[in-house]
């Protein structure tokens, strides 16, 4: 592939670069020790392609999950309240009480984008969050991303999808096997 995926995995401190300099809010990431790396992981909501719940846990504990790992100390009412308006703004609430293991892949795939937005992340990585998603749940998906964008968020997202980046009209960067091919302030592709 073009190195997508693995960019995203590194941002995402999954993955470690095999050479090169990767910073993230000033802190190279090679070197950061564990509690600085720790803190960078708490503010990241990442989606990757390859969505992972928890089979047992029901769609509203998956997206919960995401708030408790990011070391939140929301109240609870707050954080409730919060999961049910992204639940509902992903067409997930009728959901909420449902085992991960019982999700299609594109549910699964909006469980994911609720708990990564849940956490209110400095910063969103999100692989082909539309990939299993039908047209409507597409625009929903992005509306909600974007509007987190507006927020205050910065949002590093892949898409193969180039009607997204045309009315995204973000900056963009096109790779070709691991490289930066095009890198534009706004994307006319």
């Amino acid at each position: 592939g073009t190195g997508k995926s693995t960019l995203l995995r590194m941002l995402a401190t999954e993955e470690e670069a095999s050479s090169g300099k990767l910073s993230l809010f000033g802190y190279d990431l090679a070197t950061a020790n564990a509690s600085t790396l720790q803190a960078i992981r708490r503010s990241i909501g990442y989606v990757p392609q390859n969505v992972r719940l928890i089979p047992d846990f029901t769609v509203f504990e998956n997206v919960a999950l995401g708030v408790s790992l990011a070391g939140s100390r929301i109240v609870r009412a707050e954080t409730r309240s919060k999961i049910y308006e992204l639940l509902d703004r992903l067409q997930l609430m009728n959901l909420r009480d449902v085992p991960g293991s019982k999700l299609s892949g594109g549910e699964a795939q909006r469980v994911a984008i609720a708990r990564a937005l849940a956490r209110s992340p400095e910063l969103l990585i999100a692989d082909e969050p539309t990939g299993a998603q039908d047209f409507q749940n597409t625009w929903n998906v992005m509306d909600l991303m974007h509007r987190s964008n507006i927020s205050g968020t910065t949002l590093v997202l892949a898409t193969h999808d180039r009607e997204i980046v045309r009315k995204l009209r973000k900056r963009c960067a096109i790779l070709s096997h691991g490289k930066i091919m095009i890198e534009e302030a706004l994307c006319s592709l």
